[in-house]
């Protein structure tokens, strides 16, 4: 999907200057990927990555808990208590950086090979979210709450050129921030180039293309504003997700 040109729904302007989430203090000395490793030593440090993770990715019960949070921190710029549920799939390790009390749900897809993702303290993924930071940089704040089946891509498939396929154009990369305390729903999509705000909730099955205001409800395909939290005879979460 090229990547759109992004305006805010509501409130941009004052939204300009507004900081996202600040970065774990512990990851603040994290090195940038090593670009410059040799291609075969790059590989054969994923296919170990990979190895390593579906070794321990299966075992049920919290005997797994444990086993994968004790065997699977050490791989990652900064890892705290996570809670790594089954059939995880995950690349790119090194460029992520994972708070205190990260759950992610049984079958989630998270990748940043050669990008960056940060997750706060309290972060919950629901089953089989796709998160993908590669070439890019994703970040969401702390009590963030993102529904199942939900898709968040900080990057896009260049589309230039006519005489060769998209799919060996490369991709365009970009950054997606997610406020603290946001709540998104089932089977929403999150394109690259957008920040959300605090507090603000998405409905479910919602494509977001553009910036979303603190505090605001909003919904559809692509989603629009459809309400603010705190106003009489706004949506309820029912309504919602």
């Amino acid at each position: 999907m090229a990547a759109l040109e992004k305006t805010g729904m509501t409130q941009e302007a004052g939204q300009a200057g507004r900081a996202g989430p600040a970065v774990p203090s512990e990851s603040a000395g994290t090195a940038a990927p090593e670009h410059g490793a040799p291609g075969w030593c790059r590989r054969l440090g994923a296919a170990l990555e990979e190895l390593w993770i579906a070794l321990l990715g299966w075992i049920p019960t919290p005997v797994g808990l444990a086993l994968r949070l004790a065997g699977w921190r050490w791989l990652f710029a900064r890892c705290g208590s996570v809670r790594f549920s089954t059939g995880l799939s995950l690349a790119g390790c090194r460029g992520m950086c994972l708070g205190s009390n990260v759950r992610l749900g049984r079958g989630c897809f998270i990748t940043a090979t050669d990008g960056e993702l940060v997750l706060h303290d309290n972060v919950a993924l629901s089953p089989y979210v796709h998160v993908g930071a590669d070439a890019g940089r994703i970040e969401i704040g702390a009590h963030t709450a993102v529904g199942p089946g939900t898709v968040i891509r900080a990057a896009n498939h260049c589309i230039a050129r006519q005489d060769v396929p998209m799919m060996h154009q490369g991709h365009v990369p970009g950054e997606i921030i997610i406020e603290e305390d946001v709540w998104i729903g089932a089977n929403c999509v999150i394109t690259p180039d957008v920040r959300i705000g605090r507090g603000a909730v998405v409905g479910a099955g919602a494509v977001v293309t553009r910036n979303v205001a603190p505090f605001s409800i909003v919904g559809g395909v692509p989603a629009r504003v459809i309400g603010m939290r705190g106003q009489s005879g706004q949506p309820v979460g029912g309504q919602i997700a």
